[in-house]
């Protein structure tokens, strides 16, 4: 029961941690855009994807297949599978390095664009700093301490947050080229993941696990091939705004718009990232907490309870990706301008926001899966999002622009997102969602985003600064969460197992049985 219970604690603490370090990671773009500006908010972005898929390699990738590997191990085998890790992982990071530092001039025309190639070249490294991170946090983690793990992930963002937005304003204020503040932030990022290297290093210190070297060659197979198939679902986000990065820019131009306005405007479509990445971080977070008792319910063999619980996590999150994609449009133009200083692009960011919706679904059906232990369903998810949004962009970004990538992206994730409900429900005996239950949230999402929307026409004056937007915008939020809950007490959208899931749910069902008893 002990050893039960600081697992539960080891995995409250990592999820704390790891919701954290999606909000500082979404909410620094904020200061850094307004520093740089949308131009060179689009030079940023175009190699973030490069940190993205590093950062998510050695924090939801590898690292959960190592700690699996290590459960499922007794303690002789174990050092050799640290070692098989770590000799597997390196190799890969390795070729991944070199393949992005050698490819790095192609990639930079590929994205139309020859200036990022030293940014590209730097990028490279974090693939070197990758093999020690995973290893030591999947060794950790599969060993129960979750506490090495969780620091050095809060070590990494924190860290890199701060030399990001200094180095870019120191380079900014002295006068030199916008190429040279995004070069600036890669070794910002860079620093950081120096900083997560150092901190588990004190962790592990006094181990040896290193040493000598033990491979185990069946087990090199199982890590690579697991591997390949948790790190591909952990990185959804990741490749589809890599498309973003060579396509968009350089389907623009392509269309006839000059080379400085094409850059303005990616930047600008950009702005939506960090605004998805708190969208899903607020309702996937609510949402996961039932995954581990889809998992304990696996274990036990209870069907029936694994059942009932995948669809609390999925209705839950259904209900809160809705409702937040369809509020963020309501508040759209007074948010960009409170957030990014101008409204431009808020039609495009308020479609691109429809992604909240699908990526809360699609990221809820992969843990829902993985609970069950199923890890190449959620990858073929992934793998068909991908597929899509690369032909989609080509189709799309030459007529219509950066609603077109937007339209992309919301569409790529929405043919992710029915590929995995026919798998998940394959294994369910009740549908996921009945009509009543699809019918009742879809209307209490879009009469609060109409009435948030018209208020904020009204109130909002036309030319209201950034203070004034930022008041309306804040307002707006509130108005639209009370309302939303008000919806779906009065509809009963949620039954009170649903509702306990939610901040203050157990509130919310204390009041309604007080309102009953006094009618």
């Amino acid at each position: 029961m002990k050893e039960r219970n600081e697992l539960i604690k080891g995995a409250l603490l990592l999820t704390i941690a790891a919701l954290f370090v999606k909000v500082l990671s979404a909410v620094y773009r904020v200061p850094f855009q307004n520093i740089v500006g949308d131009t060179g908010f689009y030079i940023y972005q175009q190699v973030y994807p490069l940190y993205g898929i590093a950062a998510g390699l050695a924090v939801s990738g590898f690292p959960i297949v190592v700690s699996r590997c290590m459960a499922e191990s007794d303690e002789k085998s174990k050092h050799a599978l640290i070692q098989t890790a770590f000799f597997t992982i390196s190799l890969i990071g390795i070729i991944y390095f070199i393949i992005i530092f050698i490819s790095a001039d192609w990639m930079a025309s590929a994205m139309g664009d020859g200036q990022l190639k030293p940014l590209i070249q730097l990028s490279a490294f974090f693939f070197l700093a990758m093999p020690y991170m995973t290893v030591r946090r999947g060794a950790f983690q599969g060993e129960g301490k979750m506490m090495p793990t969780a620091v050095s992930q809060i070590a990494e963002q924190s860290i890199r947050i701060v030399c990001i937005l200094l180095i870019s304003s120191y380079i900014v204020f002295s006068g030199r080229t916008l190429y040279d503040v995004g070069f600036g932030a890669v070794a910002g990022s860079l620093l950081g993941m120096t900083a997560s290297v150092g901190v588990l290093w004190l962790y592990s210190r006094k181990r040896k696990d290193f040493t000598p070297m033990q491979l185990d060659v069946q087990m090199m197979k199982t890590m690579m091939i697991r591997g390949s198939a948790v790190c591909l679902s952990a990185l959804t986000l990741v490749m589809l705004q890599l498309a973003d990065s060579f396509q968009l820019y350089s389907g623009l131009v392509s269309s006839g718009m000059p080379a400085e306005e094409a850059k303005q405007w990616k930047g600008v479509y950009d702005r939506g990232q960090p605004m998805l990445q708190l969208g899903v971080a607020a309702s996937v977070s609510i949402a996961l907490t039932a995954v581990p008792f889809i998992t304990k319910s696996v274990k036990e063999k209870d069907s029936r309870a694994a059942a009932a619980y995948s669809r609390t996590a999925l209705r839950v999150c259904f209900a809160l990706g809705l409702a937040a994609s369809s509020g963020l449009a309501a508040i759209m133009i007074p948010l960009n301008t409170m957030l990014f200083e101008t409204k431009d692009g808020s039609g495009v960011l308020a479609v691109f926001g429809l992604a909240i919706f699908f990526y809360s679904i699609m990221s809820t059906m992969n843990a829902i899966l993985q609970g069950n232990g199923n890890d190449w369903m959620p990858a073929a998810g992934t793998a068909i999002a991908i597929i899509f949004k690369w032909t989609a962009n080509a189709f799309l970004i030459p007529h219509y622009g950066l609603y077109g990538a937007s339209m992309a992206t919301v569409c790529s994730l929405l043919a992710g997102v029915l590929v995995l409900a026919v798998i998940v429900r394959k294994n369910q005996v009740e549908p996921l969602f009945t009509g009543v239950f699809m019918l009742k949230t879809t209307t209490a999402s879009f009469v609060m985003a109409a009435v948030v929307f018209l208020l904020v026409q009204l109130l909002l004056p036309e030319e209201g600064d950034r203070v004034m937007n930022g008041l309306t915008a804040i307002g707006g939020a509130l108005l639209g969460i009370c309302l939303f809950i008000a919806f779906m007490v009065k509809w009963k959208v949620l039954n009170e197992d649903e509702l306990r899931f939610l901040p203050f749910g157990s509130k919310i069902i204390n009041w309604k049985a007080k309102r009953n008893m006094r009618m």
